[in-house]
């Protein structure tokens, strides 16, 4: 099953690791802050940053949804 959206709880893979997303911002030029979002669709990904609950963030492209 393939997803539409990634959200606050959804579980992906980093480069640290597997953890759970605790935050996203959508940003707009590849910029670390943005808009705060609840979910955005999974082709958008890139376009955002994700704080997660292992202490870490990732930009969009580091991100792959498990």
């Amino acid at each position: 099953m393939e997803r539409t959206f990634i959200k606050i709880g959804t579980k992906v893979s980093t480069r640290h690791g597997e953890a759970k997303v605790t935050g996203i911002e959508l940003t707009k030029d590849g910029s670390k802050y943005g808009i705060e979002m609840d979910k955005i669709f999974v082709e958008d990904k890139d376009r955002c940053v994700f704080d997660m609950d292992n202490g870490h963030w990732s930009y969009g492209y580091q991100v792959s949804v498990i």
